[in-house]
């Protein structure tokens, strides 16, 4: 760390100095060597600010060279510049910024991240993703073939590679077999019968609203009003927002949605619609149960039940609800309606349900 400047200096330009007979003189920060720079003190400030100019070009900053037309990139110098792009574009959630950092990580570790942009071929992405499925699997190996579609395709927009040379569409992807067993609504109703009480209320939430476990544990009863249930979807970043009419009843289930929020009151005061009943440690009644709490519960009550999974496969978990909510929404209300409920995505429903222009999609009964 450099000395302390004297006051009457704390205007002069970094790095810039006078002596005690009045000479002006620029100390290089990286080598420590000074050189003279006279009396005039416009002179020296101006050599200084040149100085200081040039040595900050230096510095690498991808994202500089990209805001002042650079092309040629290695993959490794483009990373930073996609994340900066990718971000503003999407403004990705919490957990999907994670997941994408951790991918941009192991990305820059391996050896495909030295090549230049303009030289990489199919080839190359194709063998870096085998070596990567076998390390980390299929699942994995198919996240990071998406993502790095997503990085070449920012990189044709930009001019970094020429349009219609992203590598990554003709590779194949891996196959993946998801080994979660489904639940049925048989199971659900035996692990229903074994869990604790707020559980239980998580449990109907998840299947008559069709939404996912963090946004089950974060609905509040301010949230529904007027007969409508006010969903701010977190997987979207809050970008799919639903008001679900609370009179929507599944009649295999024989509750409305209304009648599952009223269930949910009790004599504890809570925000929260899935609340703790009991004190516990440090958590209190009335105190939001976390999202992997309801995975917790719900995996001690299926286990209390003897729900297990057959050979090769796991148990359900609390996720598989809002499929089985999908499957009986489907059947009794038919597929858009089952689509719409759960704020999903697809080519098919794009026009229909995904165009909110940031404003509330309602979700009426039938």
């Amino acid at each position: 760390m450099g000395r302390q400047r004297l006051a009457k200096n704390r205007a002069f330009p970094a790095n810039l100095y006078q002596n005690s007979k009045g000479y002006f003189y620029y100390r290089n920060p990286q080598t420590k060597k000074q050189k003279g720079l006279g009396r005039e003190k416009a002179f020296a400030f101006q050599e200084a600010r040149k100085a200081n100019a040039a040595l900050a070009t230096r510095e690498p900053s991808s994202l500089v060279d990209w805001v002042l037309g650079r092309k040629d990139y290695t993959l490794i110098e483009w990373l930073p510049v996609y994340r900066e792009l990718w971000e503003a574009k999407t403004n990705p959630a919490a957990n999907t910024r994670y997941g994408a950092n951790s991918l941009l990580k192991k990305l820059a570790e391996s050896e495909l991240a030295k090549m230049r942009m303009r030289n990489i071929e199919t080839m190359h992405v194709s063998t870096y993703l085998e070596s990567f499925e076998k390390t980390t699997g299929a699942g994995h190996a198919r996240n990071m073939r998406s993502k790095l579609r997503d990085i070449f395709r920012w990189a044709e927009t930009q001019g970094v590679i020429d349009v219609a040379k992203n590598p990554v569409p003709a590779t194949f992807n891996a196959p993946y077999k998801v080994k979660r067993e489904r639940l049925s609504l048989e199971q659900f109703w035996l692990i229903h019968a074994k869990a604790t009480t707020w559980a239980k209320n998580a449990m109907m939430l998840a299947l008559v609203t069709g939404q996912r476990r963090d946004d089950i544990a974060n609905m509040k009863f301010a949230d529904y009003k007027d007969g409508l249930l006010h969903v701010a979807q977190g997987k979207s970043g809050g970008q799919t927002r639903l008001q679900i009419d609370g009179s929507i009843k599944l009649a295999k289930v024989g509750m409305s949605i209304g009648d599952v929020i009223a269930g949910c009151r009790d004599l504890i005061i809570s925000r929260y619609l899935v609340h703790h009943t009991e004190r516990v440690s440090s958590i209190k009644p009335g105190d939001k149960v976390r999202a992997n709490g309801l995975s917790d519960a719900f995996k001690q009550a299926r286990e209390l039940a003897k729900i297990e999974a057959s050979d090769g496969r796991t148990p359900p978990s609390f996720h598989e609800i809002r499929s089985l909510s999908e499957r009986l929404y489907r059947e009794e209300f038919g597929p858009d309606f089952a689509q719409s409920i759960l704020g999903h995505k697809s080519v098919q429903m794009t026009d229909k349900y995904d165009d909110l222009r940031g404003g509330w999609k309602t979700v009426k009964a039938k």
